[in-house]
């Protein structure tokens, strides 16, 4: 039986259906920053045809069509689980019920991939290994170092084949951090420190250590380093169809958690924002007459919510709009009762 080799850029792609759960082909290539979309199919034919992905294509005829949804496979789970010295073990189970996941549960995890997408850190730079010249010098390099150097690495490659993937960056933010998070260990998630002025998005994969994630569990998380403090927020993909009781018991619940936590003694917190990306205006109209009747009652850090539409959203991403008009609702204003 021959093996099943993986490449780097198929190694890259498995991550982010790690951590996003379910992304479709456009998604990807956006990801990879590929302009030609047929690289990235023939990747995911090669991934789909060896097992490490599942393909999820129902062709419309006489409309325009859809492009394939793909997810993690049994295989491809154990991929990841063999690639690093740690995985999840609960999230590793949660997202092996994957095939029998909702239709709407799938447009969630491309909702919030195309928020990341919108939002995005800056890409990070790429892994250079420190040399030994000092500062202002430069040496020219001879041919004999040269041949040393290329032996070298080529002896350290077949050693060092596992951690070459954990040491050298992606250029996708969230990747890096991903990654950094499955070398270690679960319990010492405090290893993930705050990067100051620097925006670090973060999915049920690999939340980092914060109560309220554990309490609240959000569908994604941001947080922000500033010299004033850290800014916390907790990112809601909502349904097309979601009951209003749901909406209520989601808010109660974010007060009830923020009652029962200690964030308020928390001096390195500045403020926390809730983001609210809603399927249409209904939503946001039903919401803006709900939250100010729980803000009336909380006296805590400062709250923000914030509230967009799924539209106002993607016409940004593709410059239609010079920002996301959030409709913003903080507990340090006054309502009216």
């Amino acid at each position: 039986m021959t093996k099943r080799i993986v490449t780097l850029k198929q190694h890259l792609i498995l991550l982010l259906l790690y951590c996003f759960r379910f992304l479709n082909s456009k998604q990807i290539q956006e990801f990879l920053g590929h302009k030609d979309h047929r690289r990235i199919n023939a990747w995911l034919k090669d991934l789909t045809n060896k097992g490490y992905i599942e393909r999820d294509f129902q062709p419309v005829f006489g409309t325009l069509t859809k492009p394939a949804i793909y997810s993690l496979s049994a295989l491809g789970r154990k991929h990841i689980k063999q690639s690093f010295s740690f995985d999840f073990p609960k999230y590793l189970k949660r997202i092996s019920r994957d095939n029998k996941a909702s239709k709407s549960f799938r447009i969630r995890c491309q909702l919030l991939a195309d928020f990341y997408l919108t939002v995005k850190p800056p890409k990070t730079k790429e892994f250079k290994k420190e040399t030994d010249t000092k500062p202002g010098i430069v040496e020219q390099a001879k041919p004999e170092k040269i041949e040393e150097a290329t032996k070298t690495k080529q002896n350290k490659e077949s050693e060092e084949a596992g951690q070459s993937r954990q040491e050298e960056t992606t250029g996708i933010a969230i990747i890096d951090t991903l990654k950094l998070a499955l070398s270690v260990d679960i319990t010492n998630r405090k290893y993930i420190k705050p990067q100051e002025k620097t925006l670090e998005f973060f999915t049920p994969a690999y939340f980092p250590d914060f109560d309220l994630l554990e309490m609240i569990k959000p569908d994604g998380y941001m947080r922000s380093k500033t010299r004033t403090g850290a800014e916390h927020g907790l990112v809601f993909v909502l349904d097309a169809y979601i009951p209003r009781f749901l909406l209520r018991y989601s808010v109660r619940k974010i007060f009830d958690c923020l009652d029962e936590s200690d964030l308020d003694s928390d001096e390195t917190i500045r403020s926390l924002q809730i983001y609210y990306l809603c399927p249409n205006n209904q939503i946001i109209i039903y919401l803006k007459r709900l939250i100010p009747s729980f803000l009336d009652r909380y006296y805590g850090k400062e709250l923000i919510f914030k509230l967009a539409t799924r539209n106002q959203m993607y016409k940004w991403k593709d410059e239609k709009l010079k920002q996301i008009n959030w409709t913003k609702l903080s507990s340090e204003d006054e309502y009216d009762n």
